[in-house]
């Protein structure tokens, strides 16, 4: 009797931290409900910003120009993220791409820890579209202005 107790025992002290370790890792998840509705404007206003999409970027505008319309892509990208319009947030995100792709060089010249900073924005608007997350286009749009603004003292 005392050996099938010591057994049981055994076994409990075992189980026991495993089954905690489960409970508590499996109340911690995200769940994303890619289904819900999309908001749509009554009135059947377009977005404004969607249709002021750009192909290609002017060699003539300057570092602050391209920032300027980055911070206004990031904004509409946040907007469209938050009315779950996948398809004008990645109309967005392809601006934003091409706009970086043109603005880079010219910061990786003055900072490579501002150019590391603005590929971390890059990379959070694209998690934004690719994983439907909300938020990261938001933090996209509170780091890109710290950016800017660090920027002014080069």
């Amino acid at each position: 009797m005392r050996a099938v107790f010591n057994r049981v025992s055994v076994t409990l002290a075992i189980l026991m931290p495993v089954a905690s370790l489960t409970f508590l890792t499996s109340g911690c998840a995200t769940t994303i409900n890619e289904s819900a509705p999309s908001t749509i404007a009554q009135n059947g206003e377009a977005d404004s910003n969607a249709e002021k999409t750009i192909s290609t970027i002017d060699p003539l505008l300057g570092r602050d120009e391209l920032l300027t319309e980055m911070l206004q892509s990031v904004n509409a990208l946040s907007d469209a993220m938050q009315k779950s319009d996948q398809k004008i947030a990645t109309k967005h995100l392809d601006q934003i791409i091409l706009i970086n792709d043109a603005v880079r060089p010219k910061i990786l010249e003055l900072s490579d820890q501002l150019a590391a900073d603005l590929d971390r924005v890059v990379a959070l608007a694209k998690s934004s579209v690719e994983r439907n997350r909300p938020a990261d286009a938001d933090k996209a749009l509170r780091f890109l202005p710290l950016i800017i603004d660090s920027l002014k003292n080069f």
